[in-house]
């Protein structure tokens, strides 16, 4: 039934697919990242934390 439904609403427009295709697309780039940053090590992880910090020197604009 939900086969017959999705046919009959998707079957007006094919470009009501593209909403479903850029959210599997957000999700893979979002669980990829996410296990990336998961698997990182902690000397990595700190180096990166501490990056933001480096050069924090006021700088004169004139």
């Amino acid at each position: 039934m939900t086969g017959f439904m999705a046919r009959e609403f998707f079957g007006q427009s094919p470009l009501l697919i593209l909403p479903i295709v850029a959210l599997i697309l957000f999700a893979g780039v979002f669980f990829a990242v996410a296990l990336r940053a998961m698997r990182m090590d902690r000397g990595e992880v700190d180096e990166r934390a501490h990056l933001a910090l480096e050069g924090d020197e006021e700088v004169s604009h004139g």
